[in-house]
């Protein structure tokens, strides 16, 4: 199975910019917090904190490593997807002539002479 590999190129570029943006997004929430606080204006005009909200970058890290591990899986680099692989054997005709030269000999059948 001899196929030209550059189509692969693209498919392996979507799961280095998932990662990537895994990564950007892991970093911004180290820095900043898992939470974050969501504000709202009092009667005063002022702003004020109501609650907590979950940092937004969560969400998109989440999204990001979901489809990173889609790409990983199309190259079999998860436990599961590399058991899901079948590589073929190569079509190798020296190994089909040893099997046929190391099977044992058969009887032949004998013709009466004249035949």
């Amino acid at each position: 199975m001899d196929l030209d590999r550059r189509p692969d190129a693209a498919m392996l570029e979507g799961a280095v910019i998932a990662y990537a943006e895994a990564v950007a997004c892991y970093l911004l929430v180290e820095k900043q917090g898992r939470v974050i606080p969501r504000r709202a204006r009092d009667g005063a005009g002022n702003w004020v904190v109501v609650g907590m909200v979950a940092h937004p970058a969560v969400r998109q890290r989440n999204q990001a490593l979901l489809i990173m591990r889609a790409f990983c899986s199309e190259f079999g680099l998860s436990p599961i997807s590399r058991t899901r692989l079948s590589v073929e054997p190569a079509d190798d005709e020296e190994d089909d002539l040893f099997k046929l030269l190391s099977q044992p000999r058969t009887n032949r059948r004998v013709f009466p002479e004249g035949v």
